[in-house]
This record gives structure tokens, sequence and C-alpha cells, in this order.
């Protein structure tokens, strides 16, 4: 319970600052990041990048697909998101298929796989 609490509220701060996680803390030699600033990108773009890289992307969840997972849509096509079931709590966000938004995180890229471990995420 004290983690999920730490958690929240370390998510709630970095939404409330408008950094929303990224531009923060160390991205060079050893972090896996590619860059200290998230990039706006498509889909399609975003399933070339390599893994940790940090995105924001536009678009609209039109699909639960379960356990956390949800097909994410732009025009330039479908990625597998994960929300943390956390992070709906913490924002008190509901969306539904015609709603708009920017989620923001950081590509999991392995062999079978390429989604978006979102960290943060808004209503348009």
């Amino acid at each position: 319970m004290k983690k999920i609490l730490f958690v929240s509220i370390c998510v709630l701060m970095a939404v409330l600052s408008g950094n929303a996680v990224y531009g923060q803390g160390f991205s060079g030699p050893g972090s896996g990041v590619n860059t200290g600033q998230a990039q706006t990108v498509t889909v399609i773009q975003a399933m070339n990048l390599p893994n940790k890289s940090l995105v924001i992307l536009t678009g609209n969840i039109v699909q639960s697909l379960g356990r956390e997972k949800y097909l994410f849509r732009d025009s330039t096509g479908d990625i597998t998101v994960e929300i943390d079931r956390e992070l709906w709590i913490l924002l008190n966000l509901s969306v539904n298929v015609a709603d708009r938004v920017e989620i923001g995180g950081k590509m999991d890229v392995e062999k079978r796989k390429i989604e978006v471990d979102v960290k943060y995420m808004k209503k348009l």
C-alpha cells in the first residue's frame, strides 16, 4: 500500500508540474534512454524506435485487450499500450473510443512485442 501511495504521489507531482515525467532525471551513458525528452510521434514512427525511448502519442483508445493492455489508434495505425490500473485511479480518468487522448510513456520493445508502457495520460 505504501508503494502504491508513493508511486501515486510521484506521478501526481509530475502531472501537476506540467512536465509529465519527461525531461527529468539523468539521460546519458548507461541510462538506457535515447533522449531526455519525449518525442511526439505517430504510431508507425513509435514502432520503429528503440527500447526505452520516451514517446508522446495522440489518438484514441479503441479496445481493452485485458490485463491492463489496450489497443491505441491514430491515423497511421494501432499499437498496444499498457496502462496500469493505478494510473486510471490516480488521474480519475474515464475515456471511451470517441475521446481523443494524449499518452506519454516508454517504448517496450522485445522480439515478439512492441508496446508503450504509459506513464502519463490526458483527455484532449
